[in-house]
């Protein structure tokens, strides 16, 4: 479950949630692990228990998913499953 989705850049721009099946990537901004759709824009931050995955990043490893759950309300949720790639 991606964390402060209702914060992101994403949700701020389009007052929505990506899809069910969006492709997201994930990218290190220096403080936090986001999940960005196709386009660059953050959809969330990947809970601070995944921040290892950012040695692998700066090994040249690089991840892709897909939204696997996502809701508006009560509260604007996302769920995504990422791959090394």
């Amino acid at each position: 479950m991606l964390e402060d989705v209702g914060n992101s850049d994403f949700y701020s721009k389009f007052s929505n949630v990506p899809a069910i099946g969006d492709q997201l990537v994930i990218r290190f901004d220096k403080s936090r692990v986001f999940a960005l759709d196709v386009n660059g824009v953050k959809v969330g931050a990947l809970p601070t228990s995944f921040n290892y995955l950012v040695e692998c990043m700066e090994d040249g490893v690089s991840y892709v998913g897909v939204v696997s759950s996502s809701a508006v309300s009560p509260v604007p949720t996302v769920a995504a499953d990422f791959v090394a790639k």
